[in-house]
């Protein structure tokens, strides 16, 4: 169990960087957009809050999934 949630952990941070990524390509709506967007503006104050608000949200990311893995951490019982 504890490979499959660092496996997890890994992925979750990929799969982030993929979704904001694929936010910026396709257009439409998302934080990616709005950072493209922004950028086309260049209203760089705005794109660095927006680079701000994605790294905390990974970070909060980051922060669950360690807290699923202490929960499981068999070394601890």
């Amino acid at each position: 169990l504890p490979h499959i949630l660092t496996g997890m952990r890994l992925s979750l941070s990929v799969a982030w960087m993929v979704i904001v990524a694929a936010e910026m390509l396709t257009g439409g709506i998302g934080i990616g957009f709005y950072v493209w967007d922004e950028w086309n503006n260049l209203n760089v104050a705005s794109i660095i809050v927006a680079i701000g608000i994605i790294g905390l949200v990974g970070i909060a990311l980051e922060s669950l999934m360690n807290l699923a893995q202490r929960h499981f951490d068999y070394n601890r019982r």
